[in-house]
Order: structure tokens, then sequence, then C-alpha cells
């Protein structure tokens, strides 16, 4: 393909403006769309996993082979701080943090609020991560205090009716039969952005935690980030593998919470299905573009060919202006879907009414975060030009089928 072609196929972009804009614009606004419904999409089931799983269940747990599904505090296993670090040293491990949970009810006058109190490692797991999840209060504790502190989900704390700095009675069961009772200081209120895991979780130091339930050296579980989270399942058994513990089960999110990656699964098929619905509308009316380009041409193609111009030098150059005019509408496409994306990045629509009902009633919070994920952009950019190149086959089959001769 010489150069005089490439030149020439770029300014004939520049004979017809108004139909090289049009044909422009119609691949950027799909691009855009195509954008905006595929973050949309994606960034809803990050928030929805990064809420359930990163936050509370932990993208791959290891735990004592019985103690799952049934998280019997009785079922935990021994601590063991050599194997922790040695989890934390991995090369494909962000982050490693036991844990113990429990069950109780908590009492505070005249209410009282049945929940699941977990203690929490905060120096393993970063206070960074859980300061974005404090509502109202403070981590910061006086030293000297007696009563052990607690962090309520802000929505059971309003059940309670309770205010930082209040004294409230917790009952349980403990380790192995023993009770598990005591006074608990309300330190803070955390939004977790699931309202069902608002309204019942209690979280307490880990130490803490282990003397409240009398289960002083033991931890229900070990929740592991791997650097790569959405690889959590395929990375699961590498790590069993190159971490070995007696009568341990480690298990990934997705097989601990299967409904979940199964909706997930089918909203995304359903999404692809618009996407491509999306196209096919697009991809027709880049065709009557390109017929419309081919017809008012023709007579063009015939002079050339007459002239002794070859059928292949055209037909490369319509190809050209086809994949410039691609190029031009992805970009501009891409730039307004990203600068779209960042700003719901960063202003988060909030769902109002009954859909956000019946999303808080699936234990969702109402929001949509968009994915910024670039991979986005530059995979349905690559089907844009492809579905662009497909339909300019029209002009190029024109190429071929006018006469040397119009008559």
């Amino acid at each position: 393909m010489s150069g005089l072609v490439v030149r020439m196929a770029w300014r004939n972009l520049g004979r017809n403006r108004r139909r090289s804009a049009i044909t422009g614009a119609a691949v950027a606004f799909a691009l855009f769309f195509a954008i905006m419904i595929r973050s949309m999409q994606l960034g809803i089931y990050s928030h929805m996993i990064d809420t359930v799983v990163g936050g509370m269940a932990g993208y791959v747990q290891v735990s004592d082979s019985a103690y799952w599904p049934s998280q019997d505090i009785d079922l935990s296993m021994v601590a063991d701080k050599d194997w922790l670090n040695q989890v934390n040293a991995h090369p494909n491990v962000e982050s490693a943090s036991p844990r113990l949970s429990g069950f109780g009810l908590f009492t505070l006058a005249q209410h009282s609020e049945v929940g699941q109190w977990v203690g929490v490692d905060f120096t393993a797991e970063g206070t960074d991560s859980w300061i974005q999840r404090l509502d109202a209060g403070s981590y910061d504790i006086p030293d000297g205090q007696e009563v052990m502190p607690v962090w309520l989900g802000r929505r059971m704390a309003e059940n309670l009716n309770s205010r930082l700095g209040d004294t409230l009675i917790a009952l349980g069961q403990g380790f192995r039969g023993s009770p598990a009772s005591g006074r608990l200081i309300l330190a803070g209120t955390l939004k977790l952005g699931n309202p069902q895991l608002e309204s019942r979780v209690a979280i307490l130091h880990l130490d803490d935690a282990q003397f409240f339930s009398g289960a002083e050296g033991m931890w229900g579980q070990v929740l592991i980030t791997p650097k790569q989270p959405e690889k959590s399942l395929a990375l699961t058994p590498q790590l069993a593998n190159d971490l070995p513990l007696a009568n341990a089960l480690w298990s990934s999110w997705e097989e601990r919470m299967p409904e979940l990656q199964q909706a997930i699964e089918a909203d995304s098929a359903g999404g692809i299905v618009m996407l491509f619905i999306l196209y096919m509308v697009i991809g027709f009316g880049l065709l009557g573009t390109m017929i419309m380009l081919a017809s008012e041409r023709q007579r063009e193609f015939t002079m050339q060919i007459a002239l002794g111009v070859r059928r292949k030098l055209l037909a490369q150059m319509m190809l050209l202006e086809a994949f410039f005019m691609s190029l031009l509408g992805v970009l501009a496409g891409a730039v307004m879907g990203r600068a779209v994306t960042f700003y719901f990045h960063i202003n988060p629509p909030q769902m109002v009414g009954e859909a956000a009902e019946a999303m808080e009633s699936q234990g969702w919070d109402p929001v949509l975060p968009p994915s910024m994920d670039l991979s986005i952009i530059s995979t349905h950019a690559l089907v844009v030009v492809i579905l662009t190149m497909l339909v300019s086959l029209w002009a190029v089959s024109v190429v071929y089928r006018s006469p040397a001769i119009q008559r």
C-alpha cells in the first residue's frame, strides 16, 4: 500500500465533511453507549463483590475443614502466627488477616437486636480500609478503658436507638459452651454498603472478641486478599498447595457464594444481549451510510477505472477511509465515555423510590458506581472498528462491480 493511497484516503474525508461527520458520530455514539452500559454493569458487580466479599467474607478464606457453612465458634482453629506470616509473604497475596465471629443478643435499655459479632485485627487489615467504612465515631480508644469498644452497623445502631458512648449488654454462647457476655461501649457506627450487614454486624477488636467468647488463642477463619482478586478461584488451590495447614479448608468466594456468582453471570449475559442489539442498530446505520457513500461516488469510480486506476488501489482507499472515520469516531467516543464514567465514579448515581427499596431488600446499597476498567474501552473500541470495516466491504464490492464505461 503506497503513501499516495493513504494521503488520498485521508483527503477524501474532507470532500464531503457532512457525510464523514455523520459516520464518525455514529461510531462515536456507538462506542459511548457501549462504554456506559458495560461500565455501569461491571461497576455494579464490583460494588456487590467488594461489599460482601472484600469487606466481610474474604476473597479466599481458610478455616477448619468443618467450619463452613455452619460458622460454629466451637469449630475454630488454633492460631498459628508463623503460618500467617508465610501467607503474608507469598508473592500472590496482598494481605491476610484472622477473624473470630459468633452470634449474640445486644441490648440497650428497652431495645434488643440479634446480630453477629466479628473480631477484627485492625493492624493486619489496615486502618485505612476501616476508616473508609466509619460513619461516625473513632477507632482511637483511650488507654486504660475497661469496657470493650464496639462498632455497630449504622442501621443496627439506629434500631437500638443508641448514641456514641452508650454502654450495651451483649449475651451469647462462647467457645465450647462457655458464656459470652459483657459490657460494650459504642465507639462508632459503620457504613458497609449492604443494608443487611449494617443491620446485624458488630465489630470488636480480635483480642476483645477472643476474651469475650472465651476463645483465647483461636481463629475462626483467615481472610486472604490476592493481589489479583478477580483470579481468586484459580489461585485458591495454588495457595493451598504452597501454604499447607493441617485440617484446613481453602475456599474462594465463588465456591462459598455460588448464588452471587450465578446472579452476576446471568445479568451479564443480559447486558451482552443489549450490546448486541445496540451494535446491530448501529451496524445497519453505518451500512446505510456506506451505501450512500458508494452510490454517490460510483461515477467517480468508473472514471478512475477508465483512466487506468486499478480496482485494488480503489478498494484499499475505501478501506482506509472507513478505517480513518472509525478511528476518529473511536477517539471521540472513548473521550466522551471516559469523561462521563469518571464523573459518575466520583459522584455515583443514587437510586430512589421503589427501585432503591428493591435493591435494599436484596441487600445492596442503592448506588450505581461505574467501573473504571480501561479494558472496557479497548475491547469495545476494537469491536466498533471491526464493525465499521465489515460494513465498508459494501463500498469495496461497488468498486469491483463498477464498469469501466458509464452508460
